[in-house]
Formats: C-alpha cells, sequence, structure tokens
C-alpha cells in the first residue's frame, strides 16, 4: 500500500491525502485484479471517496473493487450499473452509426474510450461521457443527417474540431474533423492532420480504421497534453496510460515513439506521466515530485478546473516569470498588439500598419463598452498572480 507522502502534506490536509490515497488504492486493486485488504477498507471513508472518484469518472472501477469484500454501498452499486448500462447502450449505438456510415462511404476512426475499454480487466470499470470518432471531413453534413435520422439533437456543428451529438438520458458522440485545434496545439495539429495516411483498415469492415498501437499512444499522450496544458487532466487519463502500457507497452517500438515524442516536445511529458501512472496504480513508493505531480492531477478533476485553467493561462502568459517587470511587459504587450496576434485578430490593421494608432484608440475603447469587467478581472489576475499556488 502507498503510504509514503514525503513533503506532499504541504499540499493537501492529512484528510484529503488519505482520501487521494484510498481512492488509488481501491482503483489499483480493480485494475490489477487484486482483492482490497479487509482491514484497510474497514478504515476507509467511503463517502469522501466516493466524491473523489465521482469527480474523476472513477467510481465504477472502485465498486468493482469494494464488491470482492462488501455489500457495495447504494450510490457505488447505482454508479456501477449506470456504467455497465450506459457502455452496452454506447456499444449498440455506435454499431448503428458504423453500419449507416459503411452504408454511405464515409471512413471512420474509433477514438479514446471505445477502444481503450477492451483493455481494462472489464470494460465497465472504465466510465464514458462520450464516444468520440474522427470521419471523413467531407462528410459531416450526411453524419448529422444520419445523427438527426438515429434520435440525436445536434449541438454543435461546424464550429470547431468535432460536432457534437446527443441522445437523452446520457448518450453524446462527438464525430471528430480533426484531432485537434490547430488554434490550439498548432505542433500537434500538424502532427496528427494526415493520419489518414498511416491508418490501417479494421478486419471486416470496408471504411473503419485503426492506428498502429504506437500512433495511439502518441495520440493518448497528446490528447492528455492538450488538458494539462490548458486546464489540467485528472487521474482518469493516468489510469488510460497506465492500462494500455500495462497492455500494450513491452511490444510497442520505443525508439520510434521516442523519435516521434522528440518531435512533438512531449519526451519529457511522456516520461513524466507514465512515471506516475504506473507507480501509482502499480502500488510502487513515489518520490516528493512524483507525488507533487499526482495531486496536480487529483486536484484537476477529470477534465480539469476553472481555477487551473486561469493559473496555467496566466502562467504561460507571464513565462513562469511572476515579477512585476515580468507582469509590466505583459499588459504592455497586451495593449500594444503586434506580431501573430496582430495578424490573426486584427489582420486589416496588420496590412494596413499606418492605421495602428487608430487600432491603439479603439481596442480600448471597443473593450470598455463590450466587456469592460473582463479587462479589469484579467488586469487583477495578472498583477495578483503567484507561480506558486500554495
Amino acid at each position: 500500500m502507498i503510504d509514503d507522502y514525503g513533503s506532499v502534506g504541504r499540499l493537501m490536509n492529512n484528510s484529503d491525502i488519505k482520501t487521494a490515497r484510498d481512492l488509488i488504492y481501491l482503483v489499483s486493486c480493480a485494475v490489477n485484479e487484486k482483492t482490497p485488504e479487509r482491514e484497510i477498507c474497514e478504515k476507509i471513508d467511503l463517502e469522501q471517496v466516493y466524491y473523489l472518484s465521482s469527480a474523476h469518472f472513477l467510481t465504477s472501477a472502485v465498486a468493482f473493487a469494494l464488491e470482492k469484500v462488501t455489500v457495495l454501498p447504494h450510490p457505488y452499486d447505482q454508479a456501477k450499473k449506470k456504467a455497465i448500462r450506459k457502455l452496452a447502450l454506447f456499444d449498440i449505438e455506435r454499431a448503428k452509426l458504423f453500419a449507416e456510415l459503411e452504408k454511405n462511404g464515409i471512413w471512420y476512426l474509433p477514438l479514446k474510450g471505445i477502444l481503450l475499454k477492451n483493455d481494462y480487466p472489464i470494460s465497465a470499470m472504465r466510465e464514458m461521457s462520450d464516444n468520440d470518432i474522427l470521419c471523413d471531413s467531407s462528410g459531416m453534413g450526411k453524419i448529422k443527417e444520419i445523427m438527426e435520422r438515429m434520435g440525436y439533437s445536434c449541438d454543435v456543428f461546424g464550429t470547431t474540431n468535432h460536432d457534437t451529438y446527443s441522445k437523452p438520458p446520457t448518450l453524446e458522440f462527438e464525430i471528430h474533423r480533426e484531432l485537434f485545434l490547430q488554434s490550439d496545439m498548432p505542433e500537434i495539429f500538424d502532427y496528427f492532420k494526415n493520419i489518414r495516411e498511416k491508418l490501417l483498415p479494421i478486419a471486416g469492415t470496408s471504411f473503419g480504421y485503426r492506428m498502429t498501437d504506437e500512433d495511439f499512444y502518441i495520440y493518448l499522450i497528446c490528447h492528455a497534453f492538450k488538458h494539462y496544458y490548458f486546464s489540467g487532466t485528472g487521474l482518469r487519463s493516468l489510469l488510460d496510460i497506465y492500462i494500455y502500457l500495462s497492455k500494450h507497452g513491452e511490444k510497442l517500438d520505443r525508439a520510434y515513439l521516442d523519435r516521434e515524442f522528440e518531435v512533438l516536445g512531449l519526451l519529457g511529458f511522456e516520461r513524466e506521466i507514465t512515471g506516475v501512472a504506473q507507480k501509482a496504480f502499480g502500488f510502487e513508493k513515489l518520490s516528493d515530485d512524483e507525488w507533487k505531480a499526482l495531486f496536480e492531477y487529483i486536484e484537476s478533476g477529470v477534465y480539469g478546473t476553472e481555477e487551473t485553467r486561469r493559473y496555467k493561462r496566466n502562467n504561460r502568459n507571464l513565462g513562469g516569470d511572476d515579477s512585476d517587470g515580468s507582469k509590466r511587459r505583459y499588459l504592455l504587450k497586451r495593449v500594444f498588439i503586434s506580431g501573430k496576434a496582430l495578424e490573426s485578430n486584427y489582420p486589416f490593421f496588420y496590412k494596413h500598419k499606418w492605421l495602428y494608432p487608430v487600432l491603439f484608440v479603439y481596442r480600448p475603447v471597443k473593450g470598455l463598452f463590450t466587456h469592460p469587467k473582463g479587462i479589469i478581472k484579467e488586469y487583477r489576475e495578472i498583477k495578483e498572480f503567484k507561480t506558486k499556488r500554495r
């Protein structure tokens, strides 16, 4: 059992640390198919673990561990049954969708949880909020017709890298035209923009495709990094990585992975996140730095938090420097916009630079009328920002 926290106690109080430890222990037992020790379980505050597991979409996994030693409390029993039911519904709906895509000659690539669930000891341990599928971008209009015919409402269409469809009570599909947004992750976008050329056919289909194990792992790390970079990512991302490496790690071409992660600038991130994931869910002792990293993931929840998003944004904008000089330089840069920011946001003034003084007046005046609170809020956030959160 993990019981050495080092200096991480300064990051969370003792109760939070115990809850996090208990959650990781139970999830580790579930995915490693071990029976939890009854003496440990008797000392676990299941109510607190439930709150934390819900924030990370891990309650079903906890339930599969707990039921080996005790009668499941109602919330855990319901979470497990919901995960099983939702998984079955997704399988049925996805089969219908794939049949329609085949009929219409639209190629498709299942992503993320659709595949990862098959690597878990029991698929329902891997809770899913939605199903992600990359499809031929030229067929998005036809896919919209198909989804609406299947009873789905189109919540988002054509405004980002994926369209979103939902059907009550709980089903949601994200149909991707690109794996990443160019504006968010230009290097990762460029890396994956021609992924279709590297895909392999799925046996028994005419238009279904899959990535190689190596490319799927690269995508998994890039997806985790996207969430980590903008607003944080949680324990489910770490667990997915642990499960995937447990199942496929020995067969992966490590030399290829290192080269590709080097190209992406993510080799250090990949080594850190996999190191933490493998130790946390493999019953191994973590170093102080690994514990600090782990508790950042824990505090982020499954998709990150607004607080973390603001912190990471301000930290990026200031280059990790919270000195007064750095803050003054950033605020001046926000006033005197130039370079790519000028070209992207104000192309007219970028082309006609002699009118730049007009922009210098226009932007703050417009801002005071359209979002004055936003300007004041950003100024205060920058002035008060500290790189050390605690």
